[in-house]
Parts: structure tokens; sequence; C-alpha cells
């Protein structure tokens, strides 16, 4: 990359991360070129700043909620993310309850080797093209390495 590309970068970055540590912001990165892998590809083949500007949006407009061996829970509000949003239980428990979520891509469930659960109650989850409510009284469970991909 050559120097006016990276002081570029670094300026972008500065902006979107003033509040956080460079080891924080490097964890954030890893982490979210690990899932995405396109992400890091795009990073690279950024040259303009309108590339950069796109890549920060692709980047910062992602939500994703891993419950690992522990639990997460969403209850009472709204979720909307500019991307994508990804509920991942693993081993876990993701609990959504009382949400309207919102995206351009939602995936709610588990990845391989998940053993965890997912539990959707009065929520509506909303991409473009689809949309799933789920009532008052009912309920959708997700286990295992079963998923709910929405685009």
């Amino acid at each position: 990359m050559d120097p006016l590309t990276a002081m570029i970068l670094e300026q972008l970055a500065l902006g979107y991360f003033v509040q956080f540590s460079g080891g924080t912001v490097q964890r954030f990165f890893d982490n979210c070129f690990s899932r995405s892998p396109e992400l890091k590809s795009q990073l690279l083949a950024a040259k303009t700043t309108q590339d950069f500007e796109k890549f920060f949006k692709d980047v910062l407009g992602t939500i994703y909620a891993n419950a690992g061996d522990g639990a997460v829970t969403f209850d009472q509000g709204i979720v909307t993310a500019m991307r994508k949003i990804h509920f991942d239980h693993a081993k876990g428990t993701v609990t959504i309850n009382g949400i309207i979520i919102s995206a351009p891509k939602i995936t709610t469930g588990g990845g391989p080797g998940a053993t965890g659960q997912t539990s959707i109650t009065d929520s509506e989850l909303k991409t473009q093209g689809t949309s799933i409510k789920v009532g008052k009284g009912a309920s959708i469970k997700i286990t295992g390495n079963a998923r709910i991909d929405q685009t």
C-alpha cells in the first residue's frame, strides 16, 4: 500500500475508532476478517477514499452476536444494521424476545458444530425480501447447526 493510501486509511480509521485502543481495533478487524474474508480482500483492493468509505460502511454495518458457551439475550427493542445481522448460538443460547430486527441480510441459528439453541418469541425479523413475524404465544426454536438465512 502506498504512503498516501496508508495515510488516508489511518485518518478514516481514526475518525471511526477514536474512542478505542489500538488492541481493541485490531481485535475488531481480526474478528471481522475471520468471519467475512471478502472484507479483507475489499480493504486490500481499496485505492480511493470512496473505496475506503465503502469498506468502513460495510464493516460497521454488521452486527454479529455469538453466544459462545454462554447466553445472549435481546429483550424488547429495535435492532437494525446497514449490511447484515448474524445471531449465532454456538454452544450457548440466544434469546430474542419482543424485538423488531431489520437488515439486508439476517442469519439466525447455529453454524457448523453448534450444539446450542436460539429461541424467538413475539418478534419480527425483516429484510427487503422476507419477513418472519412470531406473534404472542408463538415461538421458533432453532437447535444445533440449523439456521434461518433471510435476504
